[in-house]
């Protein structure tokens, strides 16, 4: 069972992309650490895929009306990255954990389905479906968002692509996601 689950994302100058770094500490001390690299398109993907199914879930609430929609993103976002533990650093746990594979997986593929108790397992998979499951609930969900926008713009992927997942703006995400 997994204790102790933390996610980075670190823009790589050389390769273009991002580096998805997650680590994941079980109860027994033992820690493995995945890496993942992020292409522009994914990412792009992966924010309006995050974004719709925020919408989604706030579109749900009777009484969240189209008008207010940004609104409540924002307000749940707010209240999302006040539960967020920012300040522990990533690598000095790390450190410790076993990388699995040689070199970081190519990531092809996102996959979203919403469990029966309400949180949303994300599968991020290689051209081979080779990859992990990241189960999530709506917090950890805008903190993935806030992370990824954080990231592109340290990228410098300052662009219009990715200005569609920001809170407050206009989306045209995918229709609907796996469920």
């Amino acid at each position: 069972m997994v204790e102790r689950l933390q996610i980075k994302f670190e823009y790589n100058a050389r390769e273009d992309r991002l580096l998805l770094r997650v680590s994941e500490k079980e109860a027994n001390g033992s820690c493995i650490e995945y890496r993942f690299w992020l292409t522009r398109r994914f990412v792009k993907i992966f924010l309006k895929a995050i974004d719709k199914l925020i919408e989604d879930e706030l579109a749900k609430d009777m009484q969240v009306t189209p008008d207010n929609m940004n609104m409540m993103k924002e307000f749940q976002q707010d209240a999302a990255l006040s539960q967020a533990d920012f300040a522990t650093s990533y690598d000095a746990e790390a450190e410790k954990c076993k990388i699995f594979g040689d070199a970081p997986l190519l990531v092809t593929t996102l996959k979203i389905k919403k469990t029966s108790n309400g949180k949303f397992v994300f599968s991020i998979l290689d051209e081979n479906n080779f990859g992990i499951h990241l189960t999530a609930g709506l917090n950890l969900v805008h903190s993935l968002q806030k992370m990824l926008l954080d990231s592109a713009a340290n990228a410098q992927w300052n662009n219009t692509l990715f200005s569609v997942a920001k809170v407050g703006g206009a989306t045209t995400a995918p229709s609907k996601y796996v469920s």
